[in-house]
Parts: C-alpha cells; sequence; structure tokens
C-alpha cells in the first residue's frame, strides 16, 4: 500500500535538470518546459506590443512552442544539425506541433550515451534557436540558417571540450551541405 505521494511528475525534469549543459542553458530549458518565455504569445496576453508573426518564418504566430518545434525555419535547422550527427530520423517532423512531446519521443527512441549526447544537444539547439530569434527581433538581423547552424556546432564543440557527457559520444559525419 502507498501511503504517501510525491505529487505529479514534471515530465521533462531529467532532459533538462540530468542532462549536460550550462545553468543558464538548462534554466532557459525549464521556462520553455512552463510556457515562461517571453514570445508574441505572452507579450500579448501581457497586453504589451509584440511583433506579428514568427521572426524566423512569418508564416505563423510566435510561441515559444512554434519556435522549438513546426516553425519552417526551425525543422530546416534541426535537420541539418542532427544531420551532422547522423540521426537525423531524430528531426521533427511536419506532424510534430509540441515540442515538449517530440522531445520525450525522441529521447526514449536512444539510449546510453546518445540519450545523454541528444539531450544536450537538443538542449544546444533551443538555445541557439532562441538566441537567434532575440537577434532578429531585437537586432534586426535576418533569418540565417547557416550562421545559425555555424554557430551551434562551435558551441557544439565547446560543450564536449567542457565534458559535455554524451555530446562528444555523438560523433559528426561528413555529408553534403543542403545550405
Amino acid at each position: 500500500m502507498k501511503v504517501f505521494s510525491l505529487g505529479p511528475q514534471f515530465g521533462p525534469y531529467e532532459r533538462i535538470w540530468k542532462s549536460w549543459a550550462p545553468p543558464k542553458c538548462r534554466f532557459f530549458m525549464w521556462l520553455v518546459a512552463h510556457d515562461r518565455c517571453w514570445t508574441a504569445d505572452r507579450l500579448a496576453r501581457q497586453g504589451r506590443p509584440q511583433p506579428e508573426q514568427c521572426p524566423l518564418c512569418d508564416q505563423e504566430e510566435e510561441t515559444i512552442n512554434h519556435l522549438l518545434v513546426p516553425c519552417v525555419f526551425t525543422r530546416q535547422f534541426w535537420f541539418s544539425l542532427f544531420q551532422h550527427f547522423g540521426i537525423h530520423q531524430f528531426s521533427p517532423q511536419p506532424t510534430d506541433s509540441s515540442f515538449d512531446l517530440w522531445w520525450e519521443r525522441s529521447s526514449n527512441a536512444t539510449a546510453g550515451l546518445t540519450k545523454k549526447g541528444f539531450n544536450s544537444l537538443v538542449i544546444l539547439g533551443a538555445w541557439t534557436l532562441w538566441n537567434h530569434c532575440n537577434s532578429c527581433v531585437f537586432d534586426g538581423a535576418a533569418p540565417n540558417l547557416a550562421g545559425t547552424l555555424g554557430f551551434a556546432l562551435e558551441e557544439c564543440r565547446l560543450w564536449a571540450l567542457a565534458r559535455a557527457r554524451g555530446l562528444s559520444f555523438l560523433a559528426p559525419h561528413p555529408h553534403p551541405s543542403p545550405l
């Protein structure tokens, strides 16, 4: 007989807090999981000015979920990033509409060091996309897939040097660049 419960489970807890990533990136992922990022939808709820469309694809309203999965720019980014490591089969598909569900399903399809590396790579990718989107909004930068991917790959190299468990296990695979 169960005497007490620890309360509701927070689904992405282990993927966020047990993965290797800088603390600011893990905290960002916690904000994502709780829908607390300052995107256009949240700004609108607060009655603040916001962009009408996603700054990366200019096709839909900007939400954190849209920014990290269904955005056309984002799907191209994930595919290119994962292709670099030979794990492109885990890229979000056009039918994926939830970042958390996509990440959970993809993470659960891996194991061991690949899982650790994959989770760190998702955190790094999400952090990179968030920063690129902010650069487009606040600095007037244009969406740049090649630049964003290059930045993510350099960060990945640095995270691996900083002993990101599992990330260094994902060896880059040579491939023709789709960019």
